[in-house]
């Protein structure tokens, strides 16, 4: 599935959340109907052979004014017969049936929540406008109207701890959403949590915090077949904008490291590690930090390695093969 993302920045928004500034995170102006038409029709005809999503992401597009919705859902679909349908980011609050509706007459098939806690707590402290209850019963409505339901989420929150971590988790799996998106927290210029991180009354989660806590989130989520398709904060963003937090800009593949490193010692037998040439990357890269992590948790000078090219990316096995080197 490909997928062309069209930005508009804080629009139809009713709050201003204590993390948010979507100026900041798209780096984009609010694009004309126009250069959405013509932008889509090219992104279509350069791909025509793959399916498609045009997808309004950055603001709470079901807020819009319906005069708006209405014009930009006709820009897409002037060109319905060169892709698969439109996806759409919004508020949990910002659903209901007349909503539903008026979104399946437009061809919109997939609809993404950014719900980022099932903790009530959490939700109030960030002043997010709604309660779980509400993120329940829109994700609920959605799946019964035939939606692909995706949910975004946050850990890392003011208020954020490892009760909310757990109800987020297990509210997740419940409601069964198609896809996920996992984004830590960053502290972020001219928002209201750069003041509360500056007057000491926040404290984001560290580097290392976060991965383990996002490894804990997807393994949670796959072992249940809900599919993560966005970890962490997009690559291009302007760094200068970061106050604190754990950005960094590999961080799906210190996440990726991370999971490998659990599943093999969780499964370790002193014999040689066959890997994935698709993962030597994990092992050598970022210093050979995991390498180093799993030579000292089972107090190994070196680990016996083999490339088996035959085994899929983030798969490995022990064996009694000669290692093509000792690591």
């Amino acid at each position: 599935m490909r997928i062309f993302p069209i930005f508009i920045p804080h629009l139809g928004c009713p709050f201003n959340c204590v993390y948010c500034d979507q100026l900041i995170i798209t780096k984009s102006k609010i694009p004309s109907v126009q250069s959405i038409s013509e932008n889509v029709k090219k992104f279509c005809e350069n791909n025509r052979l793959e399916e498609k999503e045009i997808a309004f992401f950055g603001g709470t597009f079901t807020k819009l004014s319906k005069e708006m919705q209405q014009a930009y859902f006709d820009a897409v679909n002037e060109h319905k017969n060169l892709m698969s349908g439109i996806r759409i980011s919004t508020r949990p609050d910002s659903i209901d049936q007349e909503i539903l509706d008026f979104c399946k007459n437009n061809n919109v098939r997939t609809i993404e929540l950014g719900i980022q806690s099932f903790d009530d707590s959490v939700l109030i402290t960030t002043k997010r406008g709604y309660i779980s209850q509400t993120a329940v019963e829109s994700c609920n409505v959605i799946k019964e109207n035939n939606f692909t339901l995706g949910i975004q989420l946050m850990p890392g929150l003011p208020g954020f701890n490892s009760k909310s971590l757990k109800k987020t988790i297990e509210t997740t799996i419940k409601l069964k959403p198609d896809f996920v998106r996992i984004y830590p927290t960053i502290v972020l210029k001219n928002t209201e949590l750069e003041n509360w991180f500056k007057a000491g009354k926040y404290s984001p989660l560290t580097l290392k915090e976060s991965i383990v806590i996002v490894t804990e989130m997807i393994s949670r989520f796959r072992a249940k077949k809900i599919k993560i398709i966005k970890v962490g904060l997009h690559s291009d963003i302007d760094k200068k904008n970061i106050i604190a937090g754990p950005y960094h800009q590999s961080f799906g593949e210190l996440v990726r490291s991370e999971m490998l490193k659990v599943e093999i010692l969780n499964n370790f037998k002193n014999k040689t590690l066959e890997i994935s040439s698709s993962d030597i990357s994990l092992f050598k890269g970022f210093n050979s930090k995991m390498l180093e992590e799993i030579k000292i948790e089972k107090k190994l000078m070196k680990i016996p390695i083999k490339i088996n090219k035959n085994l899929k990316k983030d798969n490995f096995i022990f064996t009694n093969a000669q290692p093509d080197e000792n690591w």
